[in-house]
């Protein structure tokens, strides 16, 4: 192995290793959650069982709300190693190493620190929000690594105009939208193009903006391979949703602000769990003012974010990516710290024993409805660690910064292992399996299912069906449906203090907060004719 690697692996192994532990764990206990994952998934088994390589279906149907790169891993995955299920959460958890290590390669070229490139790389594993989603089936993590490729490339091309670094950004912005749309302009964009600001100004000239120019060309050209094909083959309605709809018209509501510009704003303290509660993260920045480096990365973060709040499609989410800015730019802080250092594990200390007491005590003296699904001995188990974990962090006294930096980073990975710990009976009532497998079943038996409201994919993979489900928006759809058809079977989710007659259905299982019912033909005008008032049926909403 090259020097160069097994440096980079001897300088990484901490991160790395708080983000594969939970991955395993996560891979191994917990199911795929509905709605996201479970969707996208959906969508993945869909085009391997029609062989649809390049137009993504979603009950039996072209979909257009994403684009097929995920799609296309997931497949991969499964031409490798078989179709199964345990494998997938790996493939996010790979990106998201990748993304430490561009993280670090970033902090070397900023400010040539190595100290300052292993502080990065383990606050940005360490990250509660960004720890929890790196294993989990969704676009972000995916995109964060374009980013971050987009944004190395755009550092090396302030140092020397060469056209490698154009093309490297190119290709990062081509496998940006193939990964999740145009939307990775907006990652990318302001510290490319407020270049003048931090590129300094021997380096800039006017050529900075034809190369980008170019860089945008090539990208184009990347996703030109999947579009023309696609939109030869899709037919008109998906040539027009991912010519337009994914453009122009995401584009157009974008500013309808249905949130608030603040809406981002409450979000971020707790996205940066627990180093938004670390002193030496904040105390330095006024001093790093000046720095070019601390000014191309608070632009590329800060710029992404005023963008973002502008857009009315707010998600928690989109934000992922930009976590890396605020890793690099508190390592960047952190490492201005001088002096004792031991008293800053207090907060987080803190933090921990207190979550942990209010668990045990909010599981002694009344759990009611938030904690109705939970089971309270997980929750016990789970409160009892966190003190735990903070009395240690409270005892230890660590010398150094780095020292202080991995004790905080392994707590969090002790946190997020309570977190699957104390939820784990609850998590598992959002394991579609069975029900999946009735569907299958009736299916089977030539029945044709039902689905009160929109219906995500959400069965499709876990149940590998090969049929579409007849969606019905309303109860007079499927009065009208069921009045036509005689072998039917209906999907609804029933709030769970409701008594469903086993007489009425061929399954019920428990689902998140609800119950799960599939009716039968005599249970299908119960539930028409027994709640008339009840609102019309709906199940949970597109969240991308």
């Amino acid at each position: 192995m090259p020097q160069a690697i097994r440096l980079l692996i001897k300088e990484l192994r901490l991160p790395f290793a708080i983000l594969i532990i939970p991955g395993i764990v996560l891979a191994l206990l917990l199911p795929y959650f509905p709605v996201d994952e479970t969707r996208y998934l959906g969508v993945a088994w869909e085009m391997w069982n029609n062989h649809s390589f390049i137009v993504p279906l979603q009950n039996g149907l072209p979909y257009s709300h994403k684009p097929p790169l995920l799609f296309w891993l997931v497949n991969l995955d499964w031409l490798l190693l078989g179709v199964n299920e345990g494998t997938l959460r790996f493939i996010p958890l790979i990106f998201s190493l990748l993304n430490l290590t561009l993280v670090y390669r970033i902090a070397l070229k900023l400010w040539d620190d190595r100290q300052v490139a292993r502080y990065a790389a383990v606050i940005l594993a360490s990250m509660l929000s960004y720890l929890l989603w790196s294993s989990v089936i969704m676009f972000d993590v995916i995109l964060a690594f374009w980013v971050l490729l987009a944004a190395l490339a755009v550092i090396s091309a302030a140092r020397e105009h060469r056209f490698a670094c154009y093309l490297q950004l190119g290709l990062a912005i081509g496998g940006g939208i193939l990964t999740k749309g145009p939307v990775v302009l907006v990652y990318v964009l302001p510290a490319a193009l407020l270049g003048f600001l931090w590129v300094p100004r021997e380096r800039f000239s006017r050529k900075w903006y034809a190369w980008l120019g170019l860089s945008l060309l090539i990208g184009i050209g990347v996703v030109l391979f999947w579009l023309v094909p696609a939109a030869l083959t899709g037919g008109e309605t998906y040539r027009r949703a991912i010519l337009w709809g994914q453009t122009v018209d995401r584009m157009a509501n974008s500013f309808a602000h249905k949130r608030p510009l603040w809406w981002y704003l409450p979000w971020i303290p707790t996205l940066l769990m627990p180093w938004t509660l670390f002193p030496p993260a904040w105390r330095a920045w006024k001093r790093l003012s000046g720095d070019s480096g601390f000014r191309m990365v608070l632009i590329w973060g800060a710029g992404s974010l005023v963008i973002f709040s502008l857009l009315s499609g707010k998600q928690v989410h989109y934000l992922i990516p930009v976590l890396p800015t605020f890793s690099l730019l508190m390592a960047k802080s952190a490492a201005q710290e001088e002096g004792d250092v031991s008293r800053f594990r207090l907060p987080i200390a803190g933090l921990y024993l207190f979550l942990g007491a209010g668990m045990i005590t909010a599981s002694l003296i009344k759990h009611g409805t938030l904690l109705k699904h939970f089971d309270l001995t997980e929750i016990r188990i789970a409160a009892a660690g966190l003190i735990v974990v903070g009395g240690v962090l409270f005892m230890l006294r660590p010398r150094t910064m780095q020292a202080l930096i991995n004790q905080v980073a392994v707590s969090s990975l002790a946190c997020c292992t309570l977190v699957i710990v104390g939820g784990d009976t609850m998590f598992q009532r959002y394991d579609l399996h069975p029900i999946a497998a009735a569907v299958r079943q009736k299916q089977a038996e030539g029945y044709q299912v039902l689905h009160a409201g929109k219906y995500h994919g959400q069965f499709h993979f876990m149940g590998r069906l090969s049929q579409p489900l007849v969606e019905l928006p309303s109860r007079d759809q499927i009065r009208a449906y069921a009045a036509t058809h005689d072998k039917i079977a209906l999907i609804t989710y029933e709030k769970d203090t409701v008594p469903v007659n086993p007489k009425d259905y061929y399954f019920l299982q428990p689902f998140r907060s609800k119950q799960a019912v599939m009716w039968t033909r005599d249970g299908i005008a119960t539930f028409l004719g027994e709640a008339p008032d009840k609102k019309e049926p709906s199940e949970t909403t597109e969240t991308e």
